[in-house]
């Protein structure tokens, strides 16, 4: 296909897409809200950037073409569209963040935990039980003769 070709299919796929009333716009703009939120965890960084272009669209190129039509509840509806979209892709974010950094550490922190309890844990616990035992035979001699010596003091 040549580019002239190229360029009218994009064209009409442009002028289809956009919306060509304030209703229409403000319909599209939710639908493709509502698009985002609902498929935004399996969203590609391809489909991210899709999606920014369509909102660059949407908040820049579409809104300024009805601006002045706009009412003020119609602004706010707007401006909430704005904040849901920036708000799920955040959350996408921090998801993601969450699964890179914070599922390594806690894999490795497993894997740690795995090793101690394989190769390390049953001489601690043997550590601390002959501690426990040493430190319970001083007690059990110190109580002995505080016992003692009250009872040297009762005589």
């Amino acid at each position: 296909m040549t580019n002239v070709g190229q360029f009218i299919i994009l064209l009409a796929l442009f002028t289809s897409y956009s919306p060509h009333s304030k209703q229409q716009y403000l319909e599209q703009y939710k639908g493709f809200v509502d698009e985002v939120t609902e498929n935004a965890k399996f969203f590609t960084a391809a489909d991210w950037q899709h999606a920014h272009e369509r909102y660059t669209l949407f908040n820049i190129d579409y809104y300024n073409r009805f601006k002045s039509e706009f009412t003020f509840e119609e602004r706010l509806q707007i401006a909430s569209y704005k904040v849901q979209l920036n708000a799920v892709r955040a959350g996408v974010e921090i998801g993601r963040l969450y699964q890179s950094y914070l599922m390594d550490d806690l894999d490795s922190l497993r894997k740690n935990l795995r090793y101690y309890v394989n190769n390390q844990m049953e001489d601690d616990i043997s550590r601390v039980l002959d501690e426990a035992k040493r430190i319970s035979n001083e007690l059990y001699r110190e109580l002995k003769i505080f016992v003692d010596e009250l009872r040297e003091q009762q005589r």
